[in-house]
């Protein structure tokens, strides 16, 4: 299997749905470009949309019959135009089926549970350099969140006001989980050493 696929089909559950329930919601013709702009806007700063997850993602939806596609005339009615996604009928359904579906258990961080799970004591100071940059990512998301405007008074300002609050909370989760993290591993480390200097 490709790299470029097996990242597709990691990315397509809650980006799918989520790119889904935009088109639903916007109701009409989008450019892919407009669909991740909305998408960041709404799922908030720690979640990494690209241009390129959500046309795989809109190349899958088109696929199941749930998202069509027309192309713009370009400019003057000359040259290729832009490509507009909107929904289909069997969209709404598959909405209301996503949101009410089962939501999966993995972990946010679960690359760096890997490495940890994988690493040797010998790894340490490349874990702890891992944990300096991811720190420095959390703190970032936190800023981004904080800074972020969202609307009150509506259901969508309500709903991004709860997005941002969970992503919120779980970056003070993994903040506190990575000082936890470093003292034991910094800990261990120096046990080791006192040990093996005797």
């Amino acid at each position: 299997m490709q790299r470029g696929t097996s990242e597709k089909r990691q990315q397509s559950g809650p980006l799918r749905g989520a790119l889904l329930a935009v088109l639903v919601s916007e109701r009409e013709p989008l450019s892919g470009y407009r669909l991740t702009t909305l998408l960041e806007r709404r799922l908030g700063p720690a979640w990494r949309v690209t241009r390129q997850s959500v046309y795989g993602a809109l190349e899958r939806l088109e696929d199941d019959g749930l998202v069509c596609s027309t192309l713009k005339p370009g400019f003057g009615g000359a040259g290729a135009g832009q490509k507009l996604y909107e929904a289909t009928e069997q969209a709404v359904p598959a909405v209301a089926a996503w949101i009410a579906g089962p939501i999966g258990k993995e972990p946010v961080r679960r690359e760096l549970l890997a490495r940890i799970a994988m690493s040797s004591p010998e790894n340490a100071p490349q874990l702890l350099a891992t944990f300096e940059i991811y720190e420095r990512e959390c703190f970032a998301m936190l800023r981004k969140t904080s800074e972020a405007e969202v609307p009150l008074g509506s259901w969508r300002g309500l709903t991004m006001h709860l997005t941002r609050m969970a992503v919120e909370e779980g970056l003070q989760a993994d903040l506190r989980w990575l000082t936890t993290a470093r003292r034991w591993i910094e800990d261990f480390v120096a046990a080791s050493g006192a040990r093996s200097s005797r």
